[in-house]
This record gives C-alpha cells, sequence and structure tokens, in this order.
C-alpha cells in the first residue's frame, strides 16, 4: 500500500483512523486493542527512522479523512483492501466522501480473481488450493515482495495533529509479543530456522508447540500472507535441491495451511452474510440450548472449567496469551458446539474478543468448519472426543499441566481423565458433561434440524 501510494503519489501523509466502532464494540477486547496500538507504534518508530511519523486520526474515517486531506492539501487515501463486511461497508463510505483506492497487498489472490470454470467463488477448499497453486505458478509474480516505497515522499506529522499517544491507554490483560514489521520477519526466520522441518509431524501437538506464531501478524498486516507462502515454496525447493524429503513435505503443509486463510477470506467476499449466518441455511435453525443454559455453559468453558483438562487447558492459554494452539482451538471449539450444544456464534464472539489474530474471515470460517455448519464442511457427526484428542496429541500431558495445575501431580495414566484418578484433584472440577451422551443429543439435534 505504501509503495503504491509513493509510486503515484509527491507527497504522502501516513494516517491511521482510530474508528469509533473499534473502540466500543470490541471495549472488552483490551488485548487484542493493545497488541494493535502496540503495532502502530511500531510502525510509528520505523516512519521516524525515515523523517516522518504516523498521523492518528480518530472518528469516523468518512469524515476525519476528507478533513485531513483538505488541511494538507491531499487528494486522495490509499488502504489496505479488507474483506470484513463492516469494513467493506466503510471503506464505500469513504470512497462516497473522496478518491479511494484499496490496494490488495496481504492476500495472494485478490478475492473475485480465482474462480470456478463456472465463474462462480470456491466454496470448497481442497479444489480451491489446487486452483491457487496452479495461479501461482502460472504467475510467479504474485509473490514477488513488493518494490521499496519513495520514503523520500513521506511527509511528517502535520503540526498540532495527534500521534500514537492518542489511541486510548489501554493495557493488555497478559504480556504481548514484540510488536511490529521487524518482530515478525525475526518470528518469520526463527520458524523456518527451527521448526518447520518438523511441522508436517509436530503442528498437532500444543506440548511442543513448533508452530509459526505468525498469526497475530498476519492479522494486524506487520507481515503479508505472501512472506510465509514465498518462504515455504522457497524451502520446498530446498529440500528438493538435497534430497530432504521431510522439508519438502513439511514445507507443503505448511503452505496447505496457509492457504485456508486464503480460502476464508475468499469465501467472505463472497458471501458477506457468512460473518452471522450459517453457510448451510437449514442449520441456523438448530435447536441450540436455551440461553440461561448456554450462559452457563459458556462460562464454565471460557473459565476452563469444564472437567475435560485439554479443553481447560486451550482456553486457559487463551485467557492468558491471547493466543490458542491451532489443535486446541478445534478441540475446545467442538466441545463447546458439540459436547454443550452452544451456538457456534456465542463462541465465535469468546474467540473474537480474546485472540490477537481474530479476523472475522478466519474466526467465522473456522467456527462454521468445526461446527458442521459451513463451507467444506465436515459431516456432522464428527464430533471431536476431548479426551482421545488429549492422548494423541499430548500424549504425557505437557501440555495440560503447563495451563491446568490443579493436575501438576496426576500420572499420565489420568491426566486426560482426572474423574478415574484413585484420588481426585482438589480444585478441579468434574466433567460438566458425559460426551458419549452429549454426542448423541448432537447428533439429534443436527437430524432434527435436516442434517443428513
Amino acid at each position: 500500500m505504501l509503495e503504491s501510494a509513493t509510486r503515484d503519489a509527491e507527497r504522502v501523509w501516513p494516517v491511521f483512523v482510530a474508528d469509533p466502532r473499534l473502540l466500543t464494540e470490541h471495549a472488552a477486547a483490551r488485548g487484542r486493542v493493545a497488541w494493535f496500538a502496540a503495532n502502530l507504534a511500531a510502525l510509528d518508530d520505523r516512519l521516524h527512522e525515515h523523517g516522518s511519523s504516523l498521523t492518528m486520526l480518530a472518528g469516523d474515517p468518512w469524515e476525519v479523512l476528507p478533513r485531513f486531506a483538505a488541511s494538507v492539501d491531499a487528494e486522495a487515501v490509499y488502504a489496505g483492501a479488507d474483506e470484513d463486511p463492516t469494513a467493506v461497508a466503510r471503506d464505500r463510505r469513504v470512497a462516497d466522501a473522496i478518491s479511494l483506492t484499496l490496494v490488495d497487498d496481504a492476500r495472494i489472490v485478490a478475492p473475485g480473481d480465482l474462480l470456478t470454470r463456472g465463474g462462480e467463488a470456491y466454496t470448497v477448499y481442497t479444489p480451491f488450493r489446487r486452483a491457487l497453486d496452479r495461479m501461482v505458478d502460472e504467475s510467479p509474480d504474485r509473490l514477488t515482495a513488493a518494490a521499496e516505497p519513495d520514503l523520500a515522499r513521506l511527509a511528517p506529522r502535520p503540526a498540532g495533529v495527534g500521534g500514537p499517544t492518542t489511541f486510548p491507554p489501554l493495557s493488555a490483560p497478559h504480556d504481548l509479543p514484540a510488536a511490529g514489521e521487524r518482530a515478525a520477519t525475526d518470528r518469520l526466520r526463527a520458524f523456518l530456522r527451527s521448526d518447520l522441518a518438523g511441522y508436517r509431524d509436530e503442528r498437532d501437538r500444543p506440548d511442543v508447540d513448533t508452530t509459526s506464531r505468525l498469526s497475530p501478524y498476519l492479522r494486524v498486516g506487520a507481515i503479508s500472507d505472501r512472506a510465509p507462502w514465498r518462504a515455504a515454496l522457497n524451502a520446498a525447493a530446498r529440500g528438493r535441491e538435497r534430497g530432504d524429503r521431510r522439508l519438502v513435505q513439511a514445507a507443503t503443509t505448511w503452505r496447505g495451511e496457509l492457504a485456508w486463510r486464503e480460502f476464508f477470506a475468499h469465501v467472505l467476499a463472497a458471501q458477506p452474510r457468512l460473518a452471522t449466518e450459517s453457510f448451510r441455511r437449514e442449520y441456523d435453525g438448530i435447536d441450540w440450548v436455551d440461553t440461561h443454559e448456554a450462559d452457563e455453559l459458556t462460562a464454565a468453558w471460557r473459565a476452563g472449567r469444564t472437567g475435560y483438562p485439554f479443553v481447560d487447558a486451550g482456553m486457559r492459554q487463551l485467557a492468558a496469551t491471547g493466543w490458542m494452539h491451532n489443535r486446541a482451538r478445534l478441540v475446545t471449539a467442538s466441545f463447546l458446539v458439540k459436547d454443550l450444544g452452544v451456538d457456534w456464534r456465542r463462541g465465535e464472539a469468546v474467540f473474537r474478543e480474546q485472540l490477537l489474530d481474530a479476523d472475522t474471515q478466519q474466526n467465522t470460517g473456522n467456527w462454521q468448519w468445526v461446527a458442521g455448519v459451513g463451507t467444506d464442511a465436515a459431516p456432522y457427526f464428527r464430533i471431536f472426543n476431548p479426551t482421545v484428542q488429549a492422548r494423541k496429541f499430548d500424549p504425557h500431558g505437557t501440555y495440560v499441566r503447563r495451563w491446568v495445575p490443579e493436575l501438576e501431580s496426576v500420572p499420565d495414566e489420568h491426566v486426560h481423565e482426572p474423574w478415574r484418578a484413585p484420588v481426585t484433584p482438589a480444585g478441579y472440577p468434574a466433567p460438566i458433561v458425559d460426551h458419549a451422551e452429549a454426542r448423541q443429543r448432537t447428533i439429534a439435534r443436527y437430524r432434527a434440524a435436516g442434517g443428513t
């Protein structure tokens, strides 16, 4: 985006607008807003190195941007594209008020540019992934790193206009990662150096935690989706040159996970209703547990007090860090929807509030996938057994003990089923539900709504 602006204009003012909706609708999301603010501060520091700075404005973008533009005699606004329906509506209003150029500088392929033979957006991941790979193979320039912006064209912040300190002071409820582009690049390099080779075999193991941890940086734009994709292709090429099949497979698997980000962005851009509605409309009529019971069950789930250690470990990791391992995300989400019978939208709202990497595209796409109501959905009767998942992906209880200290002394054979231990762990709750019975209730619930 900055490269495009400095290429097209003689003078560029870096600006961020603190939309009041960001601050009021997500007032409870202190960690995520603080993470956003930390990355803005890091960007301002980088701009200072080049004699410029970040101008912070507050208010409705379609009102404050034209006023600021008039004050510095600017004629146009350049901004990053966003598929979130709220952002799309906002950008339309800005475009009505001032010339607006949206730059899709994150996605590998802009939504709308990759369609089926019938001219429609993909709704199934596997053919989308194949088509995406073909397009990248045919047009490798899509992954080319953006040209360096002409930093001599950056303007300093006008006198009397607020800077990053005007962002509301918010203390995060936990420590935040190092913020900014340099930190994101360092994280990517560390992953490539230390963890990529084992990614295919270890990505589902929260006890070893060797995933890239790039998602919070991708969310705020500190690094483009294209950078890890490019790194994955380069790693696979190195692996082939060395005859290192393990590295090739790991890089290919990682690229597949990155492709999910592209897929969900394309899906939401084509069907904005999926921000709040199920892709499979019949499942919007599921008879979820009533409001009062859902409140109580969601509160126990959110607090990590369900009596299922793997689920509780995931939810406590989320509350303590603003991040959760992907395997734990799958299991905790499945547990809320399919063991407790709570509408997926309630869980999505909790993740959206607490995750540093939460965005509408990924959050709603993944929650609908787990709930079996979305695109490329698994059959509704595929229900994660939290105990089986725990034994498979945390075999010695390392992850569970890290986040559920009440179980620190429970031996391995009982750590995932503490209710079977000879001595009940002090302070840890009994299971909130019987999984086998809950599974049958869920199957009946989905069948009644039209599941086949």
